[in-house]
């Protein structure tokens, strides 16, 4: 399978509208959302592109999925850090290798730059498959729980 990338664009909006929202019906914690906001991520990565960027995921010309990507420095971790925010596959395309080679080839493309110092992922803790493709990838978990508290509803 050939397997390509490229950043979103505008006209991308209703794919991933369609594609987010089956994301989120799949995560048992966010069942409840329906604000979309790809435009708005979209705007902003367009205007910031030095903070991330959304991509499109493509198996042999046909759309696979998506990706929202950021960086951010770590004291902690003493760099940049790369962070995906979403990481979505069409079930189609699922257990194919997709969501591995995706992960792999932007861990690959980071380690170029010399303030790289890693990468963070999240899945929510019922998403066995997710769990199960970042240990596979040697992508340990981390004893930190996040807390977040929302500025605007």
């Amino acid at each position: 399978m050939n397997t390509s990338y490229r950043l979103a664009r505008l006209m991308d909006a209703e794919e991933l509208t369609i594609m987010s929202m089956e994301l989120y019906t799949e995560i048992s914690s966010r069942k409840d959302f329906t604000d979309n906001k790809i435009v708005a991520t979209l705007r902003f990565y367009e205007q910031h592109s030095n903070m991330g960027e959304v991509l499109m995921i493509e198996c042999d010309g046909n759309l696979a999925g998506y990706s929202i990507i950021f960086r951010f420095w770590s004291h902690e971790y003493g760099g940049l850090m790369l962070g995906v925010d979403e990481l979505y596959i069409k079930k189609k395309y699922r257990r194919l290798g997709t969501a591995k080679q995706f992960i792999d080839l932007l861990i690959a493309a980071e380690r170029g730059y010399p303030l790289f110092a890693g990468i963070e992922l999240e899945a929510h803790f019922s998403n066995t498959l997710a769990n199960k493709l970042f240990a596979s990838l040697g992508i340990p978990q981390n004893d930190n729980a996040h807390y977040i508290k929302l500025f605007k509803k």
